[in-house]
């Protein structure tokens, strides 16, 4: 068992016991703005500074469309619970990438959840050189020069002897890709999406990649009627229910969520999956070490972006800039372009954490 352009947030920390702090903010792009303030911290039960005004050019407000909230003020477990803050956009606004964080059912615990608007959205299947293993066309990390763009990555799922599927890529194949089987699915035009292998989706001239394991923890919007069977959803570390897992799936509209969380059951998995909209989503890697979730920050150099982290989990942010031995999903944003000043969901501009010296604006 297996155990575009981008804004800078700091990493995510969370405990198994305890509604963790959240370390920072994160930012969503202005054109220009006011010198920025030094970064504050913000723990569970406080809240955002008061919103100032966003700047503009030419008189133009320049917006950026969020999610609506997952969970009302009034049933919040901590301040911001379900919130959606922009982790990446593109240069033409968009917020390709956007999370928030969720109590996740069942515990105390936090579970991280990423949002990513699929048609704004470039979406590449890597392989690992042990998992699937072999030769591959496509590399098993990100190289220096395909960085440009890049705004996520997340892991990919079980050894591929766990998986009950097979694994394909530019024409070639590990495993027999069966029928019945959970699917993340890679098209030639860049875009995604999860589902039944036979039933949404078949092979065909378009698909260029395949990922498959197990079962769809939610099909047609509907938790799997076994989603307490641990045996069905994985060998855990010690046999525990509740371990660090992640999982990825499809909203109605076509959008992709992501979830991870430190201690979670496949139920606490699957049930903020489908708090987040997803009605197709499977499970992907369990267990302490193998999933994350990062996203980028191209400020200081589009060609060659920053990793941080979203979510709790003990991996490095650069993990995918070296050889990886497991597969990995990368995501581009379809459009880039200029950058511009940080500020975070309230519009307040903000410093890089534990980079820029004062006087410096923090640009993303």
């Amino acid at each position: 068992m297996k155990r575009g352009r981008a804004r800078w947030i700091p990493a995510l920390a969370v405990s198994a016991a305890v509604a963790a702090a959240v370390t920072g903010v994160v930012c969503a792009r202005t054109v220009s703005g006011p010198a920025a303030a030094p970064a504050q911290g913000l723990a569970v039960g406080s809240t955002l500074p008061a919103a100032k005004p966003a700047a503009v050019r030419g008189n133009q407000p320049h917006a950026y469309p969020l999610q609506a909230p997952l969970v009302a003020a009034a049933a919040r477990a901590f301040a911001d619970e379900g919130q959606w803050r922009v982790l990446a956009a593109d240069s033409r606004g968009v917020p390709v990438v956007q999370g928030t964080m969720l109590r996740a059912a069942g515990t105390s615990s936090p579970v991280a959840i990423a949002w990513i608007k699929e048609s704004a959205a470039r979406f590449e299947l890597h392989p690992g050189y042990s998992q699937p293993g072999g030769s591959w066309s496509q590399p098993d990390m990100v190289p220096r020069d395909r960085r440009d763009g890049l705004v996520a990555t997340w892991n990919g799922g079980f050894l591929m002897g766990d998986s009950g599927g097979g694994f394909y890529l530019g024409g070639k194949q590990y495993g027999p890709l069966v029928p019945g089987v959970a699917a993340e699915v890679f098209r030639s035009d860049g875009s995604f999406t999860v589902g039944v292998w036979g039933r949404d989706v078949t092979l065909g001239p378009d698909i260029v990649g395949v990922r498959q394991q197990r079962r769809l923890m939610i099909d047609g919007g509907r938790i799997a009627g076994d989603i307490d069977s641990l045996f069905t959803w994985g060998v855990t570390d010690g046999g525990a229910t509740y371990v660090r897992r992640s999982g990825v799936g499809v909203t109605a509209d076509g959008d992709v969520v992501f979830a991870l969380g430190p201690t979670m059951s496949p139920r606490s998995l699957a049930t903020a999956l489908q708090q987040a909209g997803a009605v197709r989503a499977m499970e992907l890697d369990i267990n302490i070490s193998w999933p994350s979730f990062m996203a980028y920050d191209s400020s200081a150099d589009p060609g060659d972006p920053r990793p941080f982290k979203w979510g709790d989990y003990p991996r490095a942010a650069e993990r995918y800039f070296s050889h990886s031995a497991r597969d990995f999903v990368a995501v581009y944003a379809r459009a880039t372009g200029s950058q511009g000043e940080c500020v975070d969901a309230g519009g307040v501009a903000r410093w890089r954490p534990g980079g820029d010296a004062p006087g410096q604006a923090m640009a993303c």
